[in-house]
């Protein structure tokens, strides 16, 4: 038995034990009036909605006020606030392109011949590019991260886990909101929302818009790219809703959102070169220093169709979700991260898909069993148009892939007794992968390939849970995820059109949920240990020829084990306070074959920290003259990690980081309007969100910087 097995055996025993103490431990809480209890969060991560408390599942969940008390705007603000969680610029360096890791698992590449690790899901749509993936946080309701293989239900990529966006939906009543902010670095974002009926208790709607504009942070002083500001923001966004609903039991909510960016990369630079002379080489980790020969531009334009369909059919429900989304974009890349024309690329690329779900949901069994059967479809086509220079010499590759999955999922959930239950499920998947590469050196063909392969799986669950008392669950699970494969989609020679197998994870994990002091505190644990098999890395490396190639291959296994424990607490009226920590334990991975480096040394997952930390408050207090007032305080640290599987120096490894944020706001009693002040990273902590370490086959290694220090104020108005 290994060490890390035998530690994961030994952990799993403590918190078998510490739940077991846990009901007397809480039967003794001291009973007194409900004051100020925490609220109540209902959540659909079971496709059904139920309480945050009862569902056993190791669930982050995040509501309209929660989001707006932590300042986070986008997606990527979530990752602060939840154990284990990593956020990555993904390699394309694009601000709108978000890459997450959960417990040590995701994916930092973009291209659409490779898939995330964690699945991200637009009420119940599946949004399959990390490109676009940075969702801007506006007009939602809720927002749910899932924690650990969620494949049964959630599906395709969930690997990792999942991540559930929920917006808010028309009401039928005329209600709206305005908002306008102001900061540093020429910021000026405006938020309009508003719900009105159309036809009383028949057709209602809801739009929302949004308009983000920044100067951005970090400068490119070469002007072979065009220089200028770095991470440049000028997106506008928006979403009409209309929900249509004929008769009781039927209903129609169609929806349309679109996107439109238009900005710069994010900032990157060498932090190593071998190159004698190199004058693009940082002197220290600044975003403003920085010298890119390839153009900065970063342009997407995203849109997106759905149509929910719900019917009830006495004992059975019937719920159909159907989708179109497409994507396209542009931006230039600066592999070499200086204004030396070693590896410059400017992409092209475009995405569509369409997805179909049927869900039919009932009760049998006296009620006690409760059960979802369904089957879903995906269907995406991409494209990707890479123009490269390569030591000074131009390249052109085309690839075209296409994704079609066909899968059929059944869960139920049967009540052995008032207190106990058990959840078996079970979901099968068929995918299709085939692609189309052109390679060009000029005039000159090197690459004519086209390939194809199927890939199935059964994606199983089961889990056991006790509710112990009113206010503690007790929960046990094993789940499997699977990640399908694919092929290498940047090829220099025929060599390179290689294929890479599918991956996949066992996850075992034990918990509890607990309310204590009249649910004015709450707790809630989690262990787990995962087998990782076949895991899929990304790196650069060197192909037969000697040419710098980014690959995807398999690696052998990992063992994954670690703890994460979430705290929510209002020991007063007008003070609320919550905290998080995660430990993850991602070392023994195996080494990836036929690459010019050793994965197994460190033996770490890329985009993984050991220890996530953060803690934050917020304290309500009176201004006079019915005027309230808001204090808001949090930081969140995460230990080192590594940005690739293929690191060989220092120079690219994250060493780890605190950020700290403050929100300060004044408004009226009847919340008519509020003034709020913000700062985000007022340390000015500078970090690095993603590298590349190239010094074998170029002799540079390349970071790409997170966000400077940001501070401002937003007026909001409720009508």
């Amino acid at each position: 038995m290994s060490i890390s097995l035998r530690n994961t055996l030994a952990f799993t025993t403590c918190l078998a034990a510490i739940t077991a103490f846990a009901p007397a431990a809480f039967s003794q809480e001291e009973q007194g009036e409900d004051l100020f209890s925490l609220e109540e969060i209902i959540v659909t991560a079971r496709k059904r909605s139920e309480s945050l408390q009862s569902t056993p599942i190791a669930i982050s969940a995040f509501n309209a006020q929660a989001l707006e008390d932590r300042g986070a705007v986008n997606i990527n603000d979530i990752t602060n606030f939840v154990p284990n969680m990593q956020y990555s610029a993904a390699a394309s360096g694009s601000v709108g392109a978000s890459s997450i890791a959960i417990r040590g698992i995701g994916q930092s590449d973009f291209i659409t011949t490779t898939e995330p690790g964690v699945g991200l899901y637009l009420d119940g749509v599946y949004l399959a590019r990390v490109t676009g993936a940075a969702l801007d946080l506006a007009d939602i309701e809720r927002v749910e991260v899932l924690r650990g293989p969620q494949g049964t239900l959630f599906g395709r990529n969930t690997i990792g886990g999942a991540i559930n966006v929920i917006t808010k939906k028309p009401s039928g009543e005329f209600n709206g909101n305005a908002q306008l902010t102001l900061g540093n670095n020429n910021r000026f974002n405006g938020r309009f929302s508003m719900d009105f009926p159309i036809i009383d208790d028949v057709l209602s709607g809801r739009v929302s818009f949004l308009s983000k504009n920044s100067d951005g942070y970090g400068f490119d002083s070469d002007p072979a790219g065009g220089g200028g500001n770095l991470a440049v923001e000028n997106d506008i966004a928006g979403r009409a809703q209309l929900l249509f609903t004929p008769r009781e039991n039927l209903s129609f909510l169609f929806s349309a959102d679109h996107t439109r960016r238009r900005g710069t990369v994010m900032p990157h630079g060498r932090s190593v070169s071998t190159i004698p002379g190199d004058i693009s080489l940082l002197p220290k980790d600044d975003p403003d220093l920085v010298r890119l020969s390839a153009p900065i531009q970063d342009d997407l334009d995203v849109t997106g169709f759905a149509l929910t369909t719900e019917i009830g059919m006495g004992e059975v429900d019937l719920k159909l979700i159907t989708a179109y989304r497409e994507q396209s974009g542009q931006s230039g890349q600066d592999f070499d991260g200086g204004s030396d024309d070693i590896l410059d690329q400017f992409i092209t690329s475009t995405q569509d898909q369409f997805s179909q779900e049927i869900q039919f949901t009932g009760t049998s069994l006296d009620d006690k069993l409760e059960w979802l059967v369904g089957v879903y479809y995906f269907k995406e086509n991409g494209q990707f148009d890479s123009d490269i220079v390569l030591t000074g010499i131009p390249i052109d590759i085309f690839t075209n892939s296409e994704t079609e999955s066909y899968a059929a999922f059944a869960q139920g959930t049967y009540q052995v007794s008032g207190k106990l239950s058990v959840t078996g499920g079970i979901r099968w998947t068929s995918e299709t992968k085939a692609i189309d590469i052109d390679t060009f050196f000029g005039p000159f063909q090197l690459v004519d390939a086209q390939e194809d392969n199927k890939f199935e799986a059964f994606s199983p669950k089961l889990s056991i849970d006790y509710q112990a008392s009113d206010d503690l669950l007790v929960y046990a699970s094993v789940s499997r995820g699977f990640r399908s494969g694919g092929f290498n989609g940047r090829p220099f020679s025929p060599n390179d059109v290689t294929p890479f197998d599918e991956e996949t994870t066992t996850a075992y994990e034990i918990g509890f949920k607990a309310d204590m002091m009249e649910k004015r505190v709450r707790l809630n644990v989690a262990g787990f240990y995962t087998d990782y098999k076949d895991i899929q890395l990304t790196a650069t490396t060197l192909n037969e020829q000697g040419q710098f190639i980014v690959l995807t291959a398999n690696a052998g296994k990992a063992e994954i084990y670690g703890i994460e424990a979430e705290l929510q607490a209002r020991p007063t009226e007008d003070l609320f306070i919550y905290g998080s920590v995660g430990y993850a334990d991602n070392g023994n991975v195996s080494p990836l074959e036929g690459f010019d480096f050793d994965t197994s040394t460190g033996g770490n997952l890329p985009g993984a920290s050991e220890w996530t930390l953060s803690f934050g408050g917020n304290y309500d207090f009176e201004v006079g003259n019915d005027m309230m007032g808001m204090i808001g305080v949090d930081y969140s640290y995460r230990s080192r990690y590594d940005h690739q599987a293929s690191n060989q120096t220092a120079a690219v490894e994250e060493d780890g980081y605190g950020l700290l944020n403050a929100r300060l706001t004044v408004g009226p009693d009847d919340e008519k309007w509020k003034l709020t002040f913000y700062g985000k990273n007022l340390t000015d902590e500078v970090y690095r969100v993603y590298g590349q370490d190239s010094v074998a086959s170029m002799g540079v290694a390349v970071v790409w910087f997170g966000p400077t220090r940001e501070f401002g104020a937003t007026l909001s108005f409720n009508f």
